[in-house]
């Protein structure tokens, strides 16, 4: 290949960078550890009326009850994320129907403890293998196995009274869904402006941490906030032909694809002084986008542009996101688009008998069904918190996170019902009751975001307010006592349970799904010096993207597993690194290789070894590395790789 034509990738000696140490999983003392995130007042407030309003207006028709039962759809709020509103309708309409449907199931089978304890183990699996399957971040399971739960204590005399209630419940969700919508009318594109503007945040910082120990994680962190704003943007059914802003949104977006591959491609041009000047510009695209409107226009950082030292390349696209901000006309160019596939195709992959979101939906529906046919073998009033409880443990992202979750739970709530038994024992009816659950959902969704434990406080009093005001002459007794054996049996039942059936299941994987991402980025590299079909490199390049990303994830996992294997398994560390470097270096290139046939049959049988090696969790079988003359930064990439899987695990 002509230097003219090569990429600009491989016009630089070898880069290196320091590797961070692997990260540790947090210890029990994180499970009251208070994090540093802000408190979302909005989201707290929207919550907070989305669960009382249903009550106020059911006391203004002197319903209570009814009022009551309504709020319980208020519950379909909490699935709101900040997806674009195309999106967000479609989703919070589903969730609807969905917690619709389960207090309906509940409601028809409340007398039949066999159809109930089955009930709850599909609702838990169906609920986690959909939100798994299809990334889709919130409280997953939670709400829809309350609501059923919740209905089969609600006395439904007849049919008629069944689909009353049901309706009661759709309600008060399509009042949520208003709530959760209304942002549209103030900021339609408020959602992914804001994801566009979190992508260039990251990128700054990926930017800032070239040649530091934090480079690798920064460079994990940005690729997951493109894929997010590329989503995003997706979601949103942008018709840029019909809205200039819409246009300026995209381009931006598309831009800050560009300026990932261009940074890494080019990034020996960065010494740590042109880093933070660099870093320092695309901060001021990110804060100025953040609050980006139809007609703003931003500081002009032309001349700060203009002074850095970097490759031309760099240069012109960033003074391209400058004159997007500054509303200036100018052709696009085409960058990869990452793509997350259809809804139905990212169910169907998600559904084989090696698929981690499969197994854990199996899981979790296993471990509820266990959960619920204790509670229905005891006499415990109200018994079905024994398997609710379970459900909140369980979704904890890993093994210690679910054990955090149960410390968190019992802590939480038993600290929750002295709460509780004051406001119970204070009697309220009425508005007054309103007004509490409205403090409480509130209190919730502004704290939870701190610690889980802290939200824990709050859940226990306003679900026992919802689902208890209709039985005065036993809340008290109930809440002070049942309500405590519910929650160390739930808990201790998730825990167990997670442990036992999911102890090493992460670890079980890893060295299997490096191996299969070591092998594909070897057939990317051999495609990339013979298709020619771009649209075939486009979706190729999508999906070792993805891989890229879940490899990171599922380490993360590892190291939240109580094993010895899991110990052991730290020292892939630098091996699921230096898979990421080499696959983003590859997905740095805009055209293709030219590898003799010597070359190619070299490279087929490196990675071979390579993704043996990592499967076996042995050093690989090879003598040294093939020599790639035009290409030294892909061999010195491979090198590392190898150099990484000297190891006996």
């Amino acid at each position: 290949m002509s230097d003219d034509k090569k990429s600009p990738a491989y016009n630089h000696t070898e880069i290196h960078h320091k590797i961070e140490a692997s990260p540790k999983a947090p210890g029990i003392k994180a499970a009251f550890r208070f994090n540093h995130a802000s408190s979302p007042w909005v989201r707290g407030i929207s919550s907070g009326l989305s669960s009382s309003l249903p009550i106020l207006i059911g006391i203004s028709f002197d319903h209570l009850q009814y009022g009551l039962i309504a709020s319980i759809g208020g519950f379909t709020y909490l699935y709101t994320k900040d997806e674009p509103y195309a999106q967000r309708a479609v989703k919070l309409f589903l969730a609807l129907l969905g917690i619709t449907l389960c207090f309906t199931l509940g409601s028809l089978f409340a007398d039949v403890a066999w159809m109930k304890t089955i009930l709850f183990g599909v609702i838990g699996a169906v609920s986690v293998y959909v939100f798994g399957a299809l990334k889709i971040p919130g409280p997953s399971a939670m709400f829809f196995v309350l609501s059923f739960a919740v209905s089969t204590s609600i006395p439904a005399p007849n049919l008629q009274a069944v689909f009353l209630h049901a309706g009661l419940v759709f309600l008060g969700g399509a009042l949520s869904w208003c709530i959760s919508m209304s942002g549209w009318l103030i900021n339609p594109r408020g959602p992914e402006t804001a994801a566009v503007a979190k992508a260039y945040r990251h990128l700054a910082s990926f930017v800032g941490s070239l040649g530091t120990e934090s480079f690798h994680a920064e460079q994990h962190k940005t690729v997951v906030e493109l894929r997010a704003a590329e989503t995003a943007m997706k979601q949103a059914k942008i018709n840029r032909k019909k809205s200039s802003f819409a246009h300026r949104l995209f381009l931006l977006n598309q831009k800050a694809e560009g300026l990932f591959i261009f940074v890494m491609a080019a990034a020996n041009d960065f010494n740590p002084a042109v880093s933070k000047k660099a870093q320092a510009v695309i901060e001021t695209f990110a804060s100025e986008m953040a609050t980006l409107k139809k007609h703003k226009k931003i500081q002009d950082v032309r001349e700060e542009i203009e002074e850095l030292s970097i490759k031309e390349e760099l240069r012109t696209l960033l003074l391209d996101v400058n004159d997007v901000l500054q509303m200036k006309e100018f052709k696009e160019t085409e960058y990869i688009q990452f793509s997350q596939g259809s809804v139905k195709t990212r169910l169907k992959a998600a559904f084989h008998k090696r698929s981690y979101v499969l197994k854990n939906a199996l899981r979790y529906g296993i471990i509820m069904i266990i959960a619920a046919a204790v509670a229905y073998t005891t006499n415990i009033p109200r018994s079905y918190w024994i398997p609710l409880t379970c459900a909140g443990v369980m979704l904890g992202a890993t093994v210690r996170a679910t054990v955090q979750r149960g410390i968190q739970r019992s802590v939480g709530t038993i600290l929750g019902i002295l709460i509780g038994t004051g406001i119970l024992m204070l009697e309220p009816t009425g508005i007054v009751i309103a007004l509490i659950v409205f403090v409480l959902q509130s209190t919730i969704e502004i704290v939870i975001v701190k610690n889980y434990a802290l939200g824990t406080l709050f859940i226990t009093p306003n679900a026992l307010l919802i689902a208890e005001s209709g039985h005065p002459d036993k809340a008290i007794s109930y809440f002070t006592s049942a309500r405590v054996i519910d929650i160390v049996i739930g808990s201790v039942i998730g825990v167990v349970g997670t442990v036992l059936v999911f102890k090493r299941a992460s670890s079980l994987r890893l060295p299997y799904l490096l191996g299969d991402v070591i092998r594909k980025e070897g057939q990317f590299l051999e495609m990339l010096s013979t298709e020619q079909d771009e649209e075939k490199i486009k979706r190729e390049r999508n999906k070792l993207q993805g891989e890229l990303v879940n490899l990171r994830a599922l380490y993360d996992n590892v190291i939240g597993e109580y094993s010895k294997t899991a110990v052991k398994l730290e020292g892939l560390w630098p091996a699921v690194v230096a898979t990421q470097q080499l696959g983003y270096m590859l997905l740095a290139s805009f055209e293709g290789y030219e590898l003799s046939e010597t070359e190619k049959r070299e490279l087929k049988e490196t990675f071979a070894q390579l993704a043996a090696a990592a499967e076996q969790k042995r050093a690989p079988k090879l003598s040294n590395v093939p020599t790639l003359k035009h290409y030294p930064i892909i061999q010195g990439e491979i090198t590392a790789l190898y150099e990484s899987l000297q190891v006996e695990i």
